[in-house]
Parts: C-alpha cells; structure tokens; sequence
C-alpha cells in the first residue's frame, strides 16, 4: 500500500511539472493587463469620451442643411373666369435649398459644455486608472498566494522524504533483524499523514494558481514555474509622509476632487441661462419651374428665381417660474455635497491608512519573531534526529520536534505573506502602485 502511495505521489508530481512556463510577477501584471475584460471595458469607455471631447460635440460649429423639394400640381381654371391661365394648368416646381444655423452665443454654454467634456474624459481616464491599479493589486496578491502555498508544499515534500528515508532504513533494519515494530509503524503512519498532507497541500497550489489565472484572464489549464521569491523591498517613511503622499496619489481621491470640478462647472451652465442666446441663420433657396396650359389658350412657360435669407435671432427668457433661480441653487447644493464627499473621503482614508500602516508595523515584528522561531526549531530539529540517531530520544520525542519545526515554518510563511499583502495595501492606499507601474500609460493608445 505504502509503495502505491510512492508511486502516485511520483506520477501526479511528473504530471504537474510537465510543460510549465516560468512566470515572474511582471509577467503575470503583463498578461492581465493585456486580458482582463474590466481593461478592455475601461478603455472602451474611455474611447469614447475621447470623441465627444470636441468643439464640435459642445456646439461650436454651424449646423449645414440641405433639403430637397419638388412640388406638382394640376389645376382646372375652366370655369375660373378670373384667372390669367384659363383652362388646365400643370405647374412643376423644383427648390433645392441650403440653410445654416449657427449658435454665436449662449452665455458661455459652449466653453462650459467643452470644459465639462474635458473634465469628463480625466474622469474616464481616472476610473480606468482604478480598474488597471485593481488588477495589478489583485495579480501581486494571487501570485504571492500561489507562492505561499508552493512554500508550503515544499516543506510537506521535505517532511515526506525525510519520513520515507527513514522507512526505508528500518525495514533494511527489519530484514536484518535490528529494528524494532515500533518505530516502523511509527514512521509507517508518518508518511501516510505526510503523503496525505502533500495530496492537499497539492491541491491548495493548483487552486492557487488557477486563481492567478482567473485574474490574468488566461486559460485555466495553464501551468506555471513561479519564479519570483517572497520578498519586497520597504521604503522607511512615516505615517505623516504616506498621508501627504495619498492625498497627492490616491487615484479615488483624485476623481472625487474631477466630480467637484464637474459639480463646478454644473453651476456655470445653470448660470448660462441667465443670458440672452444670439444665433445666426442664413439660406439659399434656388427655384426652378415649368407651367403648361391645356385648352384653346395652349401655353408653357419656365421659369427660374434664387432666393437669399439671413437672419439673427436673440432670444431671452423674461420669466419661467424661477426655474433658472432655482436650478443655480440646486447646482449650488450639488457642488456643496461634492465638496462634503471629497472631505468625507480624506477622513476615511486617514483612518484606514493609519489602521493600516499600525498593521504593518505590528506585522513587521510579529514576522522577524516568527522567522527567529524558525531558525531555533530548525536547530531542535537537526539536534532532535541527531539524538534520535543515537538513541537518546524515542520516535515519539522525535515527531514532538517535528510538529514543532512544521508548524514554525508554515506559520512563518502566513505571517509573511500577512505582511506582503499589508504592505501592498499601504501602496494600494497610497497611489504607488499606479504610479510604479505606470497604470496611466497603459490607457495610450498602441
């Protein structure tokens, strides 16, 4: 049974490294900066504000008409003694007609409604920074999650050999008549609990590293060498700095203050209304025309006109119910609440930064503690199997100090990883994660 174990566990570690590709974490951010649907959904957005940012869309230009009319007509003058064509008169008349409209002024709208396209394509362009700074966010913590549980299969693995190794020599023992029953089935229930442990420590990377591919939007039967280590590198900075440094980055913050610019601009139209609107029309009326006469006084006749127009409208409205008035004043209270939002936003980053950066202090010396364990049960366990090799301990002391030495290395690898991800929280917070890896230049086109 134990031999079949051996074999299994052989084959599906064969199969799981068979065709792997080496991934790095910038490898990963790549390939789902390229994928993920959000980014293509947020660039798309951002396509189109693109195009209505324009004068033309804010109502700069004229607007051009052509318009085509033929009209014909048969009239029976018969018995219309006043009229100068008696009898049946056909009349065919064919006007083509050009026209222009153009808004010269509207108290400012137009400006107004192109700064406000501005506004709302750095608007786009800052949600799209959120989505590409989310993705990367999410990319950093699935693969250090895939690398955490790829630590914690290596330790199970080495756990397993060393238990294998052991059962190995005491049934070379056994069949020479040395060992003990004892130890043998000691060891015996070791690896089985090992083998077990590796059999699911397997199956918590694998899902990990599908997980890593559900965020880099690949396929899920893709395999990868991990290949970068659990480590960072941290900036010293103090909790005053991080905060001026959020305040000045922070990609939320910064288009909380775009919606109060919009808010701004929101009051300026209502305001516009205020104002008379001047436009300008002109025309060009072309006109040509054929007149036939049925009866005894048999006539036709062409005829042919061009007719000019132009003219300038103002409009201005006395009185509508105070609408306008009131229209700047909710405007007003819009812009108010915006404001209110934006010192509302500040507040609460404040406190999740300072939450935060009081996490990641605590979780600094909880992981140097949680490494110095390591180094003292990794100590204890070399002395622990060279005691066990003599016979000064038994089989039972011995898997004490292995517990011990397991459990040492798994909780530090937790604590770690518990340190990685705060740490990339106070990026995240911060702004630097954009900022670092350049999340705006990903919105250019190719």
């Amino acid at each position: 049974m134990i031999r079949k174990l051996f074999l299994f566990l052989f084959l599906a570690g064969g199969l799981s490294s068979f065709a792997q590709e080496d991934l790095s974490i910038t490898q990963a951010i790549e390939k789902a900066l390229e994928n993920n649907y959000q980014i293509k959904l947020v660039k798309a957005n951002l396509d189109v504000s693109k195009q209505q940012n324009s004068w033309g869309m804010a109502g700069m230009s004229p607007t051009f008409s052509l318009n085509l009319t033929n009209a014909a007509n048969l009239t029976d003058n018969t018995n219309n003694p006043a009229t100068f064509f008696p009898g049946v008169v056909f009349n065919d008349n064919f006007s083509p007609s050009l026209d222009m409209s153009w808004t010269v002024f509207n108290g400012f709208g137009i400006r107004i409604k192109k700064e406000r396209f501005e506004q709302l394509e750095e608007q786009t362009k800052g949600n799209a920074i959120v989505v590409i700074e989310t993705t990367i966010y999410d990319v950093i913590i699935a693969y250090y999650s895939a690398l955490l549980q790829d630590r914690k299969l290596d330790i199970t693995r080495d756990l397993l050999n060393y238990s294998q190794d052991k059962l190995k020599y005491f049934h070379l023992k056994g069949d020479l008549g040395l060992s003990t029953s004892l130890d043998v089935l000691e060891f015996e229930n070791l690896v089985l609990t090992d083998s077990s442990n590796l059999i699911l420590q397997e199956l918590n990377y694998k899902n990990a590293l599908r997980n890593l591919n559900l965020v880099m939007g690949e396929d899920v039967e893709n395999q990868y060498q991990l290949t970068d280590l659990m480590e960072f590198d941290v900036p010293k900075a103090t909790y005053g700095e991080l905060r001026e440094y959020m305040f000045a980055n922070n990609q939320n913050l910064k288009n909380q203050f775009i919606n109060f610019e919009l808010q701004e601009l929101n009051v300026q139209g209502q305001k516009s209304a205020l104002y008379p609107m001047v436009s300008l029309n002109l025309g060009f009326t072309p006109s040509v025309g054929y007149i036939q006469s049925f009866g005894e006084n048999e006539m036709s006749i062409s005829t042919n006109s061009i007719n000019y127009s132009g003219s300038v409208s103002v409009r201005y409205t006395l009185f509508n119910g105070l609408q306008r008035k009131r229209n700047i004043e909710i405007a007003k209270i819009q812009q108010q609440i915006a404001g209110l939002q934006i010192e509302e936003l500040q507040l609460s980053m404040s406190h999740q930064l300072r939450s935060v950066f009081e996490l990641y202090q605590t979780q600094s010396q909880i992981e140097d503690m949680s490494l110095r364990k390591v180094h003292h049960a990794k100590l204890l366990w070399d002395l622990g199997k060279d005691k066990y090799d003599g016979g000064l301990i038994n089989v039972f002391n011995l898997n004490d100090i292995r517990v011990s030495y397991q459990q040492a290395r798994l909780n530090y690898y937790d604590r770690l990883f518990d340190l990685l991800k705060t740490h990339y929280d106070l990026l995240r917070l911060t702004g630097t994660i954009a900022q670092e890896y350049k999340a705006e230049s990903q919105l250019e086109e190719e």
